[in-house]
């Protein structure tokens, strides 16, 4: 079976490792590398998580992922408990300390994107690749999916681009879908982030783990990236809150970094030339679908899948990417 995933996140390389030994699966993405919100940027020296920060575990289903991966020496333990304004803070939120500690905050080893580098090792993966629709074959009997002047042909779609993107490609190919799932697509909300980025002339004053959650405005997350360990210069990934990032969207990026900057007092300046911001427009979903992927009425081989899928963060996208690939397996069968 042909299968053309669309999204090389971490729902869709997940997904498609899945099926890549038995199908030919080709992986598209607008950007420029992998992973989606799993990203890092350096700045000179410096190395800077500026998507997803961590990642947790809740079931025992991605625990055993992320055993597998901590034996690959992709994954580790960052910290244990929780964060709030002045570092780790083990009353936060729990009943006791033994269930903080069951919430160890996991990493990357050497950045979050390794982890999305890693799934896509032997994959057809397609960066710079945006794609612009995603039709039905004239015949009915397939896809054809628009990339740039060039179309990819194939038996299922799996799409894991943010529900709105996924639906203007299917408008755009003319793909009506069922009301009902319309519907329940169209419920889906994300709220956006801008994330600012900084290499430091000295290191931070954050507490240990290098990271806090202010709490309030304008700031929802901080994080030095030389304290985290994955940076050999004195680097800060600043992540403004949903109404900031609301209110300051369109704001000149000058305003934002100063804006962020006052309010960090981080006791060291970014050097000359070093801050960078990203807008990060469906940063975390609100409003999710409660199945882990949805096949889509009368048309079983189009799927959705991502984090707004069955549960949020790094641990949805995963277990979403995992039932998609599993309702695509039983697909090839049903056709055979």
């Amino acid at each position: 079976m042909r299968v053309v995933v669309v999204g090389a996140g971490l729902a869709g390389l997940t997904a498609a490792r899945m099926l890549h030994d038995v199908h030919d699966v080709v992986v598209v993405d607008k950007g420029r590398g992998v992973g989606g919100r799993m990203a890092t940027r350096r700045i000179g020296d410096a190395t800077l998580d500026h998507g997803a920060q961590f990642f947790t575990t809740h079931t025992q289903e991605f625990a055993s992922v992320v055993e597998a991966w901590e034996a690959a020496g992709i994954a580790r333990p960052w910290f244990r408990g929780r964060v709030g304004p002045s570092g780790i803070d083990d009353a936060d939120g729990a009943d006791d300390v033994s269930d903080v500690e069951r919430h160890t905050r996991f990493r990357g080893t050497d950045s979050m994107s390794s982890l999305a580098k890693w799934l896509a090792v032997g994959l057809d993966v397609r960066v710079s690749s945006p794609v612009t629709a995603v039709a039905h074959e004239s015949n009915g009997n397939g896809w054809v999916v628009s990339v740039g002047d060039s179309v990819l042909r194939a038996d299922a779609v799996l799409l894991t681009a943010p529900v709105p993107q996924s639906l203007a490609l299917l408008e755009a190919g003319g793909v009506v879908l069922a009301d009902d799932d319309l519907t329940v697509l169209r419920a889906i909300s994300y709220e956006p982030c801008i994330a600012m980025l900084a290499v430091m002339d000295a290191p931070t004053r954050l507490p240990e783990p290098g990271a806090v959650q202010p709490g309030g405005e304008p700031i929802g997350w901080m994080a030095d990236n030389q304290r985290k360990g994955v940076s050999t210069a004195p680097a800060v990934t600043i992540h403004a809150t949903a109404g900031f990032s609301r209110e300051h969207w369109d704001s000149p990026d000058a305003t934002v970094i100063d804006l962020l900057l006052t309010a960090a007092a981080l006791g060291s300046s970014p050097l000359v030339g070093s801050v960078q911001v990203h807008r990060w427009r469906f940063a975390r979903p609100v409003h999710v679908h409660p199945a882990r992927h949805l096949a889509a009425q009368g048309l079983a081989s189009l799927l959705f899948a991502g984090d707004a899928f069955g549960g949020a963060k790094v641990e949805g996208a995963v277990l979403s990417g995992r039932s998609a690939g599993a309702a695509l397996t039983l697909l090839a069968h049903e056709v055979r």
